[in-house]
C-alpha cells in the first residue's frame, strides 16, 4: 500500500519523500520498491496525525517545489493526476496555503473521516472537524458532502501550522486537519479538490482489500488497453503495480504478472502463465509457463507448455517448449532445450550456475548437474545425467547400455501367470 502511494508521489515529481512509521514496522519499509528514495521518520507512540506529521516534516528538505503533500498510506489508490491537480490549483493564488482532497461521503464509510466545514466562498474551507469531535462542532448541515482523503500545504507554513496543533478534546491526539483552520483564521485561503471516488478508498478489512485489488487491477487493464496492448480477456489478466508492456504485446486469457516485470514489443504470452521480476524480448511464453525471477527471455526464443525458468538468460531463437526446469542457467542462441530436461542448480548448500553455449542440443529427460558447461554445437543424448563439462561439437551420452532378451517378454508373463494360478488355487 505504502508503495502505491509513494509511486504516484514520484510521478508527481515529489522529490523528496518521507515515510513515517512505527519503529517496529521498519522491515515493510526496507522490503518496499522505493525504499532507496524514501526517507525514514518514526512514530514510535500513534499520537495522532498531527504528531505523525510533525514527525515526518523535520526531514523536509528544500527543493524546487514551494508544496507539501500530505497522504495517507491506507488510501493507496490515489493518482498523480489528482496529486497535480491539487498543486495546479493552489498554484492559482498566492495566498492559498492549503488544497484538500475531497471524497464523497457515499463513497465510503464516512463515520470516521474528517468533515469539510465550507468557508463563505464556494470551493473554500474554513475547517475540518474529525468526527470523534463533531458531538463539539456545528450541526451536520453546515459540512459539506465530502471528507477529507490527504492534503497539499505551503512549504515554508507547514511547521508553523504543525506546532499550533492542540490536541483533541475527546480522544488527546492531535490532527493534521487542524491546519486547515489555523491558515483560515490566518487570513489564508483553503480549498479542496473532489477526486475520483474509487482512487480514494480505504482499507481496513480483508473485504476492503479485496475492494481496492479489483479497483486497481480495473485501473491497469484500461492503462495496458490504451496503450495498445492486446488482451483477448481483460477481466482475467492481473498486474503488479509497476508492470511494464509495450505496444502491440499480446496477452491471452489467465495470466499473472507479479512484481519487476517488463515485456518488451512483439512479445506472445499464451494463457494460464505466471510471469514474475522478468524481462521478454518478442518471445513466445506459454500456455502454462512460469518465468520467475532474474530471467530474460531474448527476440524469437519460445518457452513453452509447464516449462519453469528461474534466474536465467535465453538467448535468441532457444526453444524450451516442453516440462522442463531451467535455473540459474545462461542458455545461447538457436539451442533446443527437450522435454523434460532439468538443470540441477541446488546441492544441498549453494546454487551453482550452468552454461549451455550456442546450438546446442539438449534430449529428453536429460538432468544437467551444475556447475556445468556445454560448449557450442554440441548434442546431449536423451536419458544423460551429465556431471563433466562437454567439449564444442561433441556427442555426451551418459546412460546406462540397453541391453535386449530374446524370449524375455515371453518367460516374464508366463513366471507371472503360474504366480497368479498358484495364487487362485490355495
Amino acid at each position: 500500500m505504502l508503495d502505491h502511494v509513494i509511486k504516484s508521489a514520484l510521478e508527481a515529481g515529489v522529490d523528496d519523500i518521507t515515510a513515517v512509521i512505527n519503529p517496529a514496522h521498519e522491515v515493510f519499509l526496507r522490503s518496499g520498491e522505493f525504499r532507496e528514495k524514501v526517507s525514514v521518520a518514526h512514530q514510535a507512540i500513534p499520537k495522532g496525525t498531527g504528531d505523525g506529521a510533525r514527525c515526518g516534516a523535520v526531514n523536509i528538505k528544500s527543493s524546487a517545489s514551494e508544496f507539501a503533500y500530505l497522504l495517507y498510506a491506507d488510501i493507496p489508490l490515489i493518482s498523480s493526476d489528482t496529486l497535480k491537480k491539487l498543486a495546479r490549483l493552489a498554484g492559482e493564488c498566492e495566498r492559498t496555503a492549503v488544497v484538500v482532497v475531497a471524497q464523497a461521503q457515499d463513497a465510503a464509510d464516512s463515520s470516521a473521516l474528517g468533515k469539510l466545514e465550507p468557508a463563505d466562498a464556494e470551493g473554500f474551507l474554513k475547517s475540518i472537524i474529525e468526527s470523534q469531535d463533531s458531538d463539539l462542532a456545528a450541526t451536520p448541515a453546515c459540512f459539506l458532502p465530502f471528507c477529507n482523503a490527504g492534503l497539499l500545504v505551503r512549504k515554508d507554513l507547514l511547521l508553523d501550522f504543525l506546532e499550533k496543533l492542540v490536541p483533541s478534546p475527546a480522544t488527546g491526539e492531535l490532527y493534521v486537519t487542524g491546519i486547515v483552520e489555523y491558515a483560515y483564521n490566518a487570513g489564508y485561503l483553503c480549498r479542496y479538490h473532489v477526486a475520483d471516488a474509487e482512487e480514494l478508498l480505504g482499507a481496513n478489512t480483508c473485504a476492503d482489500f479485496a475492494m481496492l485489488e479489483k479497483n486497481f487491477q480495473q485501473r491497469m487493464r484500461k492503462k495496458h488497453l490504451d496503450a495498445g496492448v492486446i488482451m483477448r480477456a481483460p477481466e482475467t489478466v492481473f498486474f503488479s503495480f509497476d508492470t511494464v508492456i509495450e505496444h502491440d504485446v499480446i496477452i491471452n486469457p489467465y495470466v499473472v504478472f507479479g512484481r519487476h516485470v517488463h515485456l518488451k514489443r512483439g512479445s506472445i504470452i499464451e494463457s494460464f502463465c505466471s510471469i514474475d521480476g522478468s524481462e521478454v524480448e518478442a518471445a513466445t511464453i506459454g500456455p502454462f509457463a512460469r518465468l520467475r525471477s532474474g530471467s530474460k527471455i531474448h527476440a524469437g526464443a519460445r518457452i513453452g507448455n509447464f516449462v519453469e525458468i528461474k534466474n536465467s538468460d535465453i538467448a535468441e531463437k532457444t526453444k524450451v517448449n516442453h516440462l522442463s526446469y531451467v535455473g540459474d542457467s545462461d542458455v545461447g542462441e538457436g539451442c533446443n532445450i527437450g522435454a523434460g530436461v532439468i538443470t540441477c542448480n541446488y546441492d544441498g548448500f549453494q546454487k551453482h550456475r550452468t552454461s549451455i553455449e550456442k546450438n546446442v542440443f539438449v534430449g529428453s529427460n536429460a538432468a544437467l548437474v551444475a556447475p556445468l558447461r556445454i560448449q557450442a554445437n554440441a548434442i546431449v543424448a536423451a536419458g544423460s545425467i551429465i556431471t563433466d563439462s562437454v567439449e564444442p561439437d561433441t556427442l555426451a551420452i551418459a546412460r546406462s547400455r540397453q541391453k535386449n532378451i530374446s524370449d524375455g517378454a515371453v518367460n516374464f508373463r508366463n513366471k507371472k501367470n503360474k504366480a497368479k494360478e498358484k495364487t487362485c488355487a490355495e
